[in-house]
């Protein structure tokens, strides 16, 4: 459920955060991650790169109503590669992960995420802490959610498709052609 639009993001974020039993710093402050990825706990440390973008990628999930389930991880995925993650390589590299799984367990509401996200922008580059300061009517208005969701056109899929390629190819294409030269590199020098 969506809070009143003049109520503070940050305050918000707060009660969001609780309520999903995530930590209240959107996990900032953690040495450690840790989730269960298909059944399987995934331990990694919380590098610094990772830290710069939780808080704006936990407001983006606020502000979008996404949830923070995988299902809302894909669509936050496809929102933010959109909108585009500027120099924050590890929302990239998350946010590529994530669309790529989106496009295995929840491929309409990953393309549904991405069509919208055309339309929109979002706030990886602006100061977290006057984000926070921000109404939630004014922010989404800023970022273009408060329109309604136009039909999605051909551009949109075609767009979608482009980058589901590019992301496939990468992930999936990428290390194989490196096993490849590498084993090609062995097989030649023995």
């Amino acid at each position: 459920m969506m809070p009143g639009l003049d109520h503070r993001i940050g305050d918000v974020l707060q009660e969001h955060l609780r309520a999903q039993g995530l930590p209240g710093d959107s996990g900032v402050s953690a040495r450690w991650v840790k989730v269960r990825f298909l059944g399987v706990p995934v331990v990694f440390p919380n590098f610094d790169a990772r830290r710069a973008v939780l808080v704006t990628h936990d407001v983006h999930h606020l502000l979008t109503g996404y949830p923070t389930t995988w299902r809302g991880e894909a669509e936050i995925s496809a929102f933010e590669i959109v909108t585009g993650c500027k120099r924050y390589w590890a929302a990239w590299f998350f946010n590529l992960g994530g669309f790529l799984f989106g496009l295995w367990i929840a491929p309409s509401r990953t393309f549904r995420a991405f069509a919208r996200a055309r339309r929109c922008t979002n706030f990886y580059g602006a100061d977290a802490a006057a984000v926070l300061q921000k109404r939630i009517g004014e922010a989404q208005r800023e970022l273009g959610l408060d329109r309604p969701m136009p039909a999605a056109t051909r551009g949109d899929l075609f767009a979608f498709l482009a980058w589901a390629v590019l992301i496939v190819s990468c992930y999936l294409l990428l290390p194989l052609a490196v096993v490849a030269t590498i084993a090609w590199a062995v097989g030649g020098a023995l």
